[in-house]
């Protein structure tokens, strides 16, 4: 096939309701499914086993909506005009096309999105139907904010992992988290995000449960959010 047929293109999508039960590889496997059903041609890798040239946004933990995903795919033949109907047909209902862009080829394999994306920004809301918040007689984010706010003097914020070979590891996240703020009654994070070779990524989930853990000392339910992108430069991928 003749390099030059290809085309490039990145959709921005959302992960809303029941969509975040979705594990990240049950969710890739529904934008394949859908695509295809929106009558992408998509180009192949070469080897024995092609596969779609296709790259997803960083995993979103289970239980995390979103309104950022990215999908970069190639295909063999450009979208049809009627692409974005024919996507809203065969995806379900919060599953939505917020963006589509074609990206130039400048003749280079299409970089990866994990390694484009390097920051996430999140907010997190307190349901208030909760039955745990109101048990615990939370409402507000008065003391969170106190929280954010120590939680962020130290230096340090050490959490236990263990590596895929099974050792158990203190990794430091502090430099992981860009920036933190109460804001119109929702608590708003950055966190990194990606693969870097200086700074871990820090889930989200992760770092709301490091918070509940050693400063709210409740089992607090939050609502969280994936809002957008910032590649290294902390430019927005829209």
């Amino acid at each position: 096939m003749n390099k030059n047929t290809e085309f490039r293109y990145q959709l921005k999508l959302t992960k809303l309701n029941e969509l975040k039960f979705l594990s990240h590889l049950d969710w890739q496997n529904l934008i394949l499914k859908s695509l295809r059903r929106s009558g992408v041609s998509f180009a192949l890798t070469e080897g024995f086993n092609k596969v779609p040239k296709i790259s997803f946004s960083p995993a979103l933990p289970l239980f995390i909506e979103s309104e950022c995903e990215l999908v970069n795919f190639v295909t063999i033949l450009g979208l049809e005009p009627d692409f974005r109907d024919k996507f809203k047909i065969a995806a379900p209902d919060n599953l939505k096309i917020i963006n589509i862009k074609e990206l130039p080829d400048d003749g280079r394999r299409m970089p990866s999105l994990d390694n484009m994306v390097q920051w996430a920004l999140y907010e997190a809301v307190l349901p208030q139907n909760n039955i745990v918040n109101k048990t615990l007689g939370i409402s507000n984010f008065e003391d969170l904010g106190y929280t954010v706010e120590k939680c962020l003097s130290f230096n340090e914020l050490f959490i236990e992992k263990k590596t895929k070979k099974g050792i158990t590891k203190q990794i430091n996240y502090r430099n992981s988290i860009k920036d933190a703020n109460i804001i119109d009654g929702k608590f708003m994070f950055m966190l990194k995000t990606g693969q870097n070779d200086t700074l871990p990524a820090f889930r989200a989930d992760e770092f709301l449960k490091y918070l509940k853990e050693n400063f709210i000392k409740k089992d607090v339910i939050f609502d969280i959010k994936r809002l957008s992108f910032f590649d290294e430069n902390m430019a927005e991928i829209k």
